[in-house]
């Protein structure tokens, strides 16, 4: 599945726009949800362990804690997030902290993707970069079948932080558990609150749902009134960043509206790479499945896009994004300039974006 098509399934999800959010949704009829205790772990292979610091578990230790996250070669968020896993393990490796980060790919899968580099004009690999905490292979599934599936969660990267009585503390994306692991270590997490406000918001998730089905049925009218009831209803500002981001799909056609709403994204991303790049990647996306978007919306996508640059012009999925909008806006020129910009950025995710330059090149030399 290419990247446009994962993150298109991701916007229909609703939260898609102002993605990282403090944490996924914790299904409250899950088999394993917050407070559970937390399965035995069976890895097949463990592949990087801190120079031999770590050594394999099956049982958690009291007293001690683990984060326990799912990943895989090509999942580009979670290649994303393998640098955030090593500076953390080595804030926390002398305070009882394990991350263990588990893909249920085969070996030989994971060894290949190790010794890519992580910058094309560097030397060092990822096999270097994993070397501060524990990478491993469970081809069988096992372990993600007990956490995964057993707590719903369909999404990667997703980490479970095992607190010191060995029961779950937290469920989300890795790049969100700072506060929470800090809170988890110093003994100043309140589980209890963080369970009601999930199931909080596991509520509000299925009236955003509604909302988006009258989106994708073309209710307009409906959709605005409905949209101003969850937003008085919204139980927290993570939930208002979401209606705000679906803001542009209930007042389709473009126009001033949508416009402010962008306008209120990207002044909410408030200076993050991720959070302005999926703020123009959204504009695209919809533009690409038949919502028409006028020119100064997309203008704007640009800007956030390039704003994102700015901030950080090495990352190769900024630059594919800018260089879809720059597509979109006609500039072909300017477009394969920046995709080429992108590949060269890329590491193991290279084919996919060579793909999309090739198809620009292919365009031009029919002009």
């Amino acid at each position: 599945m290419s990247r446009r098509d994962t993150f298109w399934m991701m916007c229909t999800a609703v939260a898609c726009l102002l993605a990282l959010t403090a944490a996924q949704t914790v299904r409250a009829d899950a088999a394993l949800t917050i407070g559970s205790k937390a399965p035995a772990i069976d890895i097949e292979h463990w592949v990087r362990d801190r120079g031999g610091a770590f050594k394999p578990i099956k049982e958690f230790a009291p007293g001690k804690v683990y984060v326990i996250e799912f990943w895989a070669t090509w999942c580009g968020p979670c290649v994303a997030s393998m640098p955030h896993l090593a500076q953390l393990q080595d804030e926390y490796a002398d305070k009882g902290v394990t991350v263990i980060s588990i893909s249920d790919e085969d070996l030989d899968t994971i060894e290949k993707f190790l010794d890519e580099k992580v910058d094309e004009d560097g030397e060092k690999t990822y096999r270097d970069l994993t070397q501060a905490y524990c990478l491993t292979a469970d081809p069988d599934g096992s372990v993600s079948k007990d956490y995964m599936e057993a707590a719903e969660e369909d999404g990667i990267p997703t980490a479970f932080i095992v607190g010191k009585t060995g029961e779950i503390e937290w469920i989300g994306h890795p790049m969100e558990m700072d506060e929470p692991l800090e809170k988890i270590v110093g003994g100043k997490w309140d589980r209890a609150e963080f369970a009601r406000e999930k199931k909080a918001m596991d509520a509000f998730e299925e009236r955003l749902s509604h909302l988006e089905e009258l989106v994708q049925e073309g209710k307009g009218a409906q959709a605005v009134e409905f949209y101003d009831i969850l937003m008085a209803e919204a139980p927290n500002e993570e939930a208002k960043a979401w209606l705000q981001g679906l803001r542009f799909r209930v007042l389709l056609g473009g126009g001033p509206a949508a416009l402010e709403a962008l306008g209120a994204l990207v002044k909410a991303a408030d200076g993050s790479v991720d959070k302005l790049n999926e703020v123009a990647w959204a504009v695209l996306m919809i533009v690409q499945h038949g919502t028409k978007a006028d020119a100064d919306m997309v203008a704007a996508a640009v800007a956030a896009a390039k704003k994102a640059t700015e901030l950080d012009g090495t990352r190769a999925d900024i630059l594919d994004t800018l260089a879809h909008l720059y597509e979109i806006q006609g500039d072909l020129a300017k477009a394969i300039e920046t995709q080429r910009e992108a590949v060269k950025n890329a590491g193991p995710a290279k084919d996919e974006f060579e793909g999309y330059l090739k198809e620009l090149e292919e365009s031009a030399a029919t002009k």
